[in-house]
């Protein structure tokens, strides 16, 4: 397998385990009532906590989506995948200080260790999806190239 295929492969191990994340989005009102109450029992399950919670999940999906859109098109799409690659490392590093800074010792039960799994691992995902980003990046001696197509279509049109 090379990196190419790797990135392919990636960015499609994402799409499925993201995707799943719809199904939660549009869960019956009880369903998510009782999910979060199993999460966080002393959570009351208010507007800002149905709406949160589906949004975050609908979220989740959307990213799914477009790391399958952008799996199949490597080179027209790779500005964008370098998008996601960065903003995986971004996001999960305040997150993590965050988690470990309101949550006192005591504190960290099962939710917290899954929330905490689930940053480590974007951040793991960021980090392999900028690798095979840099291992499968044009060379320098393709570009001119690509510019003067580039050239020519525009002036097709």
């Amino acid at each position: 397998m090379n990196a190419e295929s790797g990135l392919k492969w990636l960015l499609r191990f994402i799409a499925a385990t993201t995707t799943f994340a719809l199904a939660a989005a549009v869960l019956p009102q009880s369903w998510l009532a009782y999910m979060v109450h199993l999460a966080e029992p002393e959570t009351p399950m208010t507007l800002l906590v149905t709406y949160s919670t589906r949004m975050l999940c609908l979220l989740y999906a959307f990213v799914g989506l477009l790391c399958w859109i952008f799996s199949n098109n490597l080179e027209r799409y790779r500005p964008l995948i370098w998008i996601i690659g960065i903003g995986s490392l971004l996001v999960p590093a305040p997150g993590l200080a965050l988690l470990f800074s309101l949550a006192p010792p005591a504190q960290r039960d099962s939710f917290f260790w899954i929330v905490f799994i689930d940053l480590a691992e974007g951040a793991a995902q960021g980090v392999l999806l900028v690798i095979l980003l840099i291992l499968t990046r044009p060379s320098r001696s393709l570009r001119p190239q690509e510019e003067d197509q580039r050239e020519s279509r525009s002036r097709s049109l």
